[in-house]
């Protein structure tokens, strides 16, 4: 007998809270209008087969839904591994151990392994989450547009974080005296090829220290212990307004890079400049939190998705803080 997945299998949370990140679409340090090209796109390829990319290792995306309504367009990408089999567990098993049965997806059907939203206007886009980060969305995006004849014309395009233009002002006007950093020690207490962030790899030396302490066998509590604890360092200028110019620009740079970092929680580091102001991170990046619904699966509602991304669109748009 071949086995179905009931409608009622996933228990569902009504909502999950997600980060909306506004980004520019740039090409050779222009402006990008991805509208336009996607706009282009999608007249080739109106339907989901003819969207869909093998990113490599049968990693698959495609378009699962698009809405253009002239002044933006709406995707919805969503992410398979053709053959992908799920474990299932057999409740109140009556065994000290239950051995996990894998089970196929139905016939004709696949497991979905992740979403994401994007909104588009001209070259302004609003970014969200959902098991396919932002860098497999530009990489698909690329592919898609080489696919339909557009190589030559998009080639190299990115999607860069797009800043609060009063704080990147207020720093560059400012100068930078200091960095201060917080890092996991637990982060630090990986390999080395396995630190993923700027500041786990500057503290090389350090990271080792820990390193050597997590490689021994540890209880639970210990393990709890190195999870929640931080490592702080603060980066200055010796003798803040005093030091030369090449110094200022080079602690500026790392400010930059730093908020530029993907995957750095933007509650680790702060930028005190020259003034004595302190800039918070979460300041810096154009994002924001909100609470979306989803289905019954727990994937997040596109419809919820769409009109949150659109609000904040239009919220940034009032602010004027849509860069040129």
């Amino acid at each position: 007998m071949e086995w179905q997945p009931r409608k009622s299998w996933i228990m569902p949370s009504t909502t999950k809270t997600k980060t909306l990140y506004y980004f520019r679409a740039i090409r050779n340090k222009q402006p990008f209008d991805i509208q336009k090209f996607m706009r282009m796109v999608r007249s080739n390829k109106a339907t989901c087969a003819a969207s869909e990319v093998d990113l490599g290792g049968g990693d698959i995306v495609r378009i699962q839904r698009y809405v253009d309504s002239e002044e933006m367009i709406k995707i919805h990408l969503a992410r398979y591994f053709p053959g992908v089999m799920a474990a299932t567990l057999q409740p109140k098993v009556p065994t000290a151990e239950d051995d996990e049965t894998p089970h196929a997806a139905p016939s004709g059907r696949e497991f979905k392994d992740g979403d994401c939203f994007l909104l588009l206007k001209e070259h302004h886009v609003i970014f969200c989450a959902d098991g396919i980060n932002h860098r497999k969305a530009k990489h698909y995006l690329e592919l898609l547009f080489k696919e339909d004849n557009l190589y030559e014309q998009t080639v190299g395009f990115d999607l860069a974080p797009a800043s609060n233009l009063d704080t990147v002002k207020l720093i560059h006007e400012h100068g930078v005296k200091a960095i201060d950093l917080e890092v996991s020690a637990y982060a630090l207490s990986l390999p080395q090829d396995k630190r993923k962030t700027w500041p786990a790899r500057l503290l090389g030396g350090f990271s080792d220290e820990i390193n050597a302490l997590a490689a021994k066998d540890q209880s639970a509590a210990e393990q709890k212990a190195l999870e929640d604890l931080m490592v702080g360092v603060q980066i200055s200028l010796n003798g803040s307004s005093r030091a030369g110019e090449p110094s200022k620009r080079f602690i500026e740079s790392m400010a930059q890079t730093l908020f530029e970092e993907d995957g750095l929680d933007h509650s680790s580091f702060s930028i005190i400049t020259q003034k004595n102001e302190k800039i918070m991170a979460d300041k810096i990046r154009l994002h924001t939190r909100v609470n979306l619904q989803t289905k019954q699966d727990n994937t997040v509602s596109h419809q919820s998705a769409w009109a949150e991304m659109e609000r904040y669109f239009d919220d940034i748009r009032n602010a004027g803080l849509l860069e040129k």
